[in-house]
């Protein structure tokens, strides 16, 4: 293939881009000893590329698309296709990962929060093919990344050598569109308003998409910018029990409830450039940046069975050791608001580019920077009021219930300024990475291709906080709440649908605890920001040095043909960690082989196999020695003063080797039934445990005040194997308008344990459900489409080692969700949407249960009750 000379000078970029990481790790093999120089990352993902060759203009459109990425793919993969430019199946990232078989998801704070690949958050994040991630993290907070910027998911449940190692769970690649994805100008935008009907309040979002190509003197140039606004007011509510303790009758240390109000703000943009020279040679450079802002205030009841006259205990039926109710005359009894505003800034840029030397090789190169900062800050302020007489029940129906007589709790001149907590940190984290990347196929034979390559990052993470203990008031009598002009605030009603019997109750104003901190601080003798406690600072530094080599292959056994990918990932980790008492260096070798397998059993049936060791590095937030506290007050006989939560500084990476095997029927392009089991073997798998910790001392005693302390620790072997099975469907051979008919239905069975790292004995992952599934109907016919989603989730472990007499053991009970998405097109250009979520009114409960570690005897006893918003979604998108 002959070369003209402005792709010869310009293929040399390329050449440097993919070797300019080269010297520098020569220079730092050489200090570690490393034995050989290697560098670099994987390139852009190609497994999007199917997609960019599909116009997606429907449901019916988008799922052809993923399942022809599925289908295609040498991992073993689901994605998500946006169904338009801004359309999503769902509204955020997280909320249509929920959709896919094998992934659970977690929510609160008015969106999903938590997304679990077979169970496991581990998940490596990339945005475009290349790492991305929030703060002090591993992974980006995908409920930052806005849906109206997105092309597609792919979650990537087997790897292969050229993906970025750091996903026991997997990777989920989130693809932006890029200018070369359209045929020439397109402009889109949309924009939406939100009812949610526990905050009773609106929202409203919006973006647009900007993209055009040219061909010039020069070659072809394209160019696109997206934008997107998304501010959503939420009200999630709680009420709850806590931990027990007292002879002969343990009684809850703290019974109460929290209406949670908040008011996020995210900014997305984006901008994507695309040079191709001449047909072998292709230039780009990405940027994104991501704003996430939030204020929002926690109105907090607590109620303190054991500070009064405790007159009365009744023992429950099952559990005779534990309390079933109490009666308690002048209670002393706290309201608080808890006023939080955090601030997080994501940049991503990168500059790369592609040359196909001839029709067999390709060389691509690519340099990346990251930086995320989040600044947190929140002031609480305890205030109290005495009860006269104050009823408990436990456990009526699963809930908590208190009944207070005596006293008006709305009126705020009944409370008083008891203790200030006023805290602020600030986390930032930049990395620069560089890859280079080789690939060269063969016309035939049994080696099709093979593929090396190498990536060099240097990330840096800094984290500073405040020690978070409480101020006391000087004046022992308390300082009255409407003292303050401006100060007082009553909360929300109906808390948890009236099952609390506590309605509204007085306590201080969020906006004016954040706007006038200065103002609250004098009561307590001092003005001014608290400045960073030295001993809760740390500063990590960390280097990884990859190189990768893999081969693709083909053969015929008889009359089937079979294909697949071996190689092998070798990743050199060095990290320096300095904090209070640390002052650490880690350097470990990670050998991560992989091989997969595609079977073409038929034109329409497949099986796959696959093979493959991965890791998942901890969290840089989990190396943190610091340890955040909060005080719950000395509660007459409760067992601590407080809890607090702190990472590990000597956690050590997770470790994975996983066996995958699928069988895949694809009936019409839309069309599939698949079958997949999978087994993964894990060693050092991090989970949460708490232990009673001393610091600091009790303000009215100047005893040692003890913490329930929670901390990451690395524990032993496990496993985790289970099924999936999955099946969509468009009934096409239907008469008329049945033919806009389809089903979507997926579930999936987990089992994982790993050993205790205080027993050695096998227990359940947390997170984990046993069985979930997904349920949707689907209809898109003249104009019209619509689809109802269903999901359900079996009981999963919160987490172990609460302390107290009750069980040990947080357990979660199934939770479900039935979500509504419609539109209709009058027009080409317009599309009218209406969505609405949590349609069932869902309601959440978790259980203390299982053996107690004060106690040894096994209860099961209620601990949380959550309520969350419905919303209903009315808006319209465009597209030119």
């Amino acid at each position: 293939m002959a070369l003209d000379r402005r792709s010869l000078m310009t293929a040399a970029s390329v050449f440097a881009l993919g070797t300019a990481a080269t010297p520098a790790f020569a220079q730092d093999a050489a200090a570690d000893g490393a034995s050989s120089p290697v560098t670099a990352t994987q390139p852009a993902p190609d497994p999007g590329a199917a997609s960019r060759e599909i116009v997606v203009t429907g449901v019916r459109a988008s799922l052809q698309s993923a399942q022809s990425i599925k289908r295609n793919a040498p991992q073993i993969v689901d994605s998500i296709v946006a169904e338009d430019i801004g359309k999503l199946p769902d509204n955020t990232v997280s909320d249509a990962l929920q959709r896919v078989t094998g992934v659970q998801v977690t929510r609160g704070n008015g969106e999903t929060t938590g997304v679990d690949i077979r169970g496991l958050p581990n998940a490596a994040t990339l945005l475009n093919g290349r790492e991305v991630f929030t703060g002090t993290g591993r992974g980006v907070a995908l409920q930052d990344i806005p849906a109206e910027l997105l092309a597609g998911v792919d979650v990537y449940k087997t790897s292969t050598p050229d993906i970025i190692e750091g996903g026991v769970a997997g990777v989920i690649d989130i693809r932006l569109h890029r200018p070369f994805d359209f045929t020439g100008l397109t402009v889109a935008g949309d924009g939406r308003a939100v009812y949610s009907d526990q905050a009773k309040k609106w929202s409203y979002l919006g973006g647009g998409l900007v993209s055009d190509r040219w061909d010039t003197g020069i070659g072809e140039l394209g160019l696109l910018v997206g934008a997107s606004y998304n501010r959503r007011k939420y009200e999630d509510q709680i009420a709850f029990d806590f931990d027990s303790s007292g002879t002969p009758v343990a009684t809850p240390d703290t019974v109460g409830g929290q209406y949670i109000d908040g008011d996020r703000r995210r900014i997305g943009l984006n901008a994507s450039a695309q040079w191709r020279p001449s047909p072998n040679l292709e230039f780009y450079a990405d940027g994104a940046y991501t704003q996430y802002k939030e204020r929002y205030g926690i109105d907090f009841f607590i109620g303190l069975p054991k500070v009064g006259d405790l007159v009365s205990v009744t023992p429950r039926s099952d559990s005779p050791e534990l309390a079933q109710g109490a009666t308690t005359l002048n209670n002393y009894t706290l309201s608080s608001k808890q006023a939080y505003q955090n601030r997080t800034d994501t940049y991503q840029g990168d500059l790369g580019g592609k040359w196909h030397i001839d029709d067999s090789t390709t060389l691509t190169g690519e340099f990346v920077y990251n930086y995320s900062k989040i600044v947190d800050r929140n002031a609480i302020l305890d205030t109290s009021f005495n009860a006269p007489s104050v009823t408990y029940d436990f456990d009526k129906n699963g809930t908590p219930n208190i009944a207070i007589s005596g006293v008006d709790i709305t009126d705020p001149s009944n409370f008083y300024i008891r203790t200030l907590f006023d805290n602020h940190s600030l986390a930032t984290s930049k990395q620069y990475a560089y890859r280079a990347d080789l690939q060269h196929d063969f016309a035939d034979g049994f080696i099709q291709n093979f593929k090396i390559g190498a990536r060099y990052t240097n990330r840096k993470a800094d984290s500073q906080a405040t020690a978070s203990v409480g101020q006391p008031n000087p004046n022992p009598a308390g300082t009255q709440l409407t003292s303050i002009p401006g100060l007082a605030s009553l909360s929300p009603g109906g808390l948890v649908d009236g099952k609390l019997g506590i309605d509204r109750f007085a306590d201080a104003d969020t906006d004016f605890l954040l706007d006038n901190t200065d103002t609250i601080r004098q009561i307590f003798g001092y003005t001014g920001a608290r400045a960073f406690d030295p001993s809760l600072a740390f500063f990590d530094k960390e280097k990884t040095y990859a190189a990768y080599a893999q081969v693709g292959y083909h053969l015929d056994a008889g009359s089937i043909p079979i294909d697949g990918i071996a190689g092998v990932r070798v990743v050199n980790t060095v990290e320096n960690l300095v904090g209070d008492g640390v002052n650490g260096r880690e350097n470990y070798l990670n050998i991560l082989p992989s091989a997969t397998l595609r079977a073409k059993l038929t034109d329409k049936l497949q099986a796959r196999l696959a093979y493959g060791k991965t890791i998942t590095r901890p969290d840089f937030a989990a190396l943190n020695p610091l340890v955040t506290y909060t005080p719950n007050g000395a509660t007459g006989g409760s067992t601590y003063y407080g809890t607090a939560s702190g990472g590990n500084p000597a956690l050590s990476p997770i470790k994975s080797e996983a066996f995958d095997a699928s069988l895949e029927y694809y009936f019409s392009r839309a069309s599939s039934v698949t079958l997949a089991g999978f087994y993964h073997k894990l060693d050092g798998y991090i989970q949460t445990y708490s232990a009673p910790e001393v610091y600091g001392v009790v303000p009215d005693t100047g005893l040692p005040a003890t913490y329930l302390v929670s901390r990451p620790r690395n524990t032993g072997r496990g496993k985790l194997y289970g099924a999936e099975a999955a099946y969509q469907q468009f009934f096409d051979f239907l008469p008329g308008a049945l033919s806009g008919l389809g089903v979507q239905v997926n579930g999936t069975f987990l089992i994982g344990t790993t050993a205790d790292p205080n027993t050695g004995l096998q227990e359940r992952l947390v997170n984990v459900s046993k069985y979930s599934y997904n349920a949707i109907l689907i209809y898109e016919k003249y104009g019209f489409s619509a689809r109802l989603a269903y999901n359900w989730r079996s009981n999963f472990i919160d987490s172990y080692t609460s302390g107290g007499s009750q069980g040990g053991t947080i357990r979660v009970s199934p939770v479900q969700q039935l979500d509504f998405s419609g539109s209709y097109a009058p027009v080409s250009w317009l599309t009218l949407t209406f969505d609405a979520t949590n349609l069932l009114d869902r309601t959440y409960h978790d259980r203390f249960v299982g053996m107690s570690q004060t106690t040894g005897l096994s209860s099961s006893t209620p601990r949380d009750t959550r309520t969350y918003d419905r919303t209903f979604e009315f808006g319209a998108r465009f597209k030119f």
